[in-house]
Parts: structure tokens; sequence; C-alpha cells
């Protein structure tokens, strides 16, 4: 099996973003990911019900938030959103093939940020290892900060980007959008609001 045909296995989901703004000297390893994402099949959704059940996750939708449709956008596909009624903020979700290794995932996490921040690289912090594990179930988990600067971020200021990945399930990627920093710190200080996409 050549690189190219393990590249196709492991991406066979289309559910990568799309890369515009790599930078190829820092990531080259990506380049072949991009040729993928302009393909019709990379563009092809399941459903979220079908990817909770695929990826042995579970969703609860919290308290004062409805469904939101998703947006189209060129930065990053994601499958499901919510919307807040008391404040400006949204969360979204997006699960993608498992990255398998920490290293990756956090270059991933990074890949994304550039994405929806316009190009800028953002501080990633690892989760602790023992709390990733007892809070989503997951092998490991990193979060980030970013302003926004992309479609995917139209109508908002900050995204905090948090992901956590199972190996061999998935990675999972959940967004907060928001203008304040106080809405975020309340969003997150609620357990059925920071929790509500883990693994089983």
């Amino acid at each position: 099996m050549t690189p190219e045909d393990d590249r196709r296995n492991v991406w066979r989901h289309g559910r990568l973003p799309i890369l515009r703004f790599v930078r190829m000297k820092r990531m080259s390893w990506l380049v072949s990911v991009a040729a993928a994402c302009s393909s019709s099949v990379a563009w092809s959704q399941e459903s979220f019900a079908a990817l909770l059940a695929k990826d042995s996750l579970s969703f609860s939708l919290p308290k004062g938030f409805a469904a939101l449709a998703v947006v189209v956008n060129p930065d990053v596909q994601y499958q499901f959103a919510i919307t807040s009624s008391v404040a400006k903020a949204e969360i979204r979700y997006a699960i993608f093939p498992s990255s398998n290794n920490a290293q990756f995932a956090e270059m991933f996490l990074q890949t994304i940020c550039l994405n929806v921040s316009g190009g800028k690289t953002c501080n990633i912090r690892p989760f602790p290892q023992p709390a990733v594990r007892t809070e989503f179930g997951a092998d490991g988990g990193f979060t980030s900060m970013t302003g926004l600067e992309s479609q995917f971020g139209k109508g908002y200021k900050y995204c905090m980007a948090n992901l956590i990945h199972k190996n061999d399930v998935a990675d999972v990627v959940t967004f907060f959008l928001f203008d304040d920093m106080k809405v975020l710190q309340s969003l997150i200080a609620q357990e059925d609001v920071f929790h509500a996409l883990r693994f089983k």
C-alpha cells in the first residue's frame, strides 16, 4: 500500500477543513490533504446523529440552547450548531477521523486555527490527561483561543476551539463563538454546556 493509499484510507470520510492558510514550509505533509479537500467527495457529510452513533459519542442539548442551521463556508466544515437564548454565543461541533496521537492532533487544531483566524497561529495548550479522560472519555485533547477573520467566524469576534481525540475512533472539535469574554466564562462554567459532546 502506498502513502497515498494510506491517506485516502485515513481521510475517506472527507470531513477535513479546507486548508487555505497552511504554510507549506511548516506543515508540508498537509499538501495532499488540501488536494483531497478540493474534490466533491471531501464535502460529503454524514448526519450528526449518524456520526455520534458511528464514533461512540454522546450529545445532550444544554438548557438555554437551540439547534441552529449549519452555515456552509470555505474554512472549516462542521455538522451541528447550537445558539444561546440568553447571550450572543454559538457553539459548533465538527467530527473528523481520528488523529491517533497528540502531535498530529495539535497540528490539526493549529491548522483549523489558521483557517478561522485569517492565517494567524494561535496558542494551543493541552488538556490535563486525567481530566480529559474522566470528563470527555478521550485519550487526549487541546484548547485554543483566536480572533476570527474568516467566513466561518462571520458575526463573531473570537473563538475558543477545543479538540478531543480518541485513538482509532475520532477527533471532535467544539467551537465556542462569542464577542464578550464574560460570556465565554459563563458558558464554560456550565457543566452541561462544556461537556455536551463527549465520548462514551
